[in-house]
């Protein structure tokens, strides 16, 4: 079996350890355009989304339908605890 010197194994450290700094940094880099993406994708959406509310408001109060809302009870359904003989 062969033994590594030192001096071997530091190189092959120290050259590990600059290959990882660099991807480190070009990972930062990375990250920076994607949170400046990100970042301009937001302002997008958000400029777009007040857009559409104002060109489609939604219903005023008068504008919505008759219809029961959901803590209406029509006469027909009546209230089935009394029905069933509970409380």
């Amino acid at each position: 079996m062969e033994t590594l010197e030192n001096v071997t194994v530091l190189n092959n450290l120290k050259e590990q350890h600059a290959t990882v700094e660099k991807q480190i940094n070009d990972g930062q880099g990375q990250l920076e355009q994607l949170r400046a993406t990100y970042l301009r994708l937001s302002g997008a959406i958000e400029i777009l989304q007040q857009i559409e509310d104002t060109n489609n408001p939604p219903p005023q109060e008068d504008e919505v339908s008759s219809a029961p809302q959901e803590d209406e009870v029509s006469p027909e359904e009546g209230d089935v605890s009394e029905s069933k003989g509970f409380g």
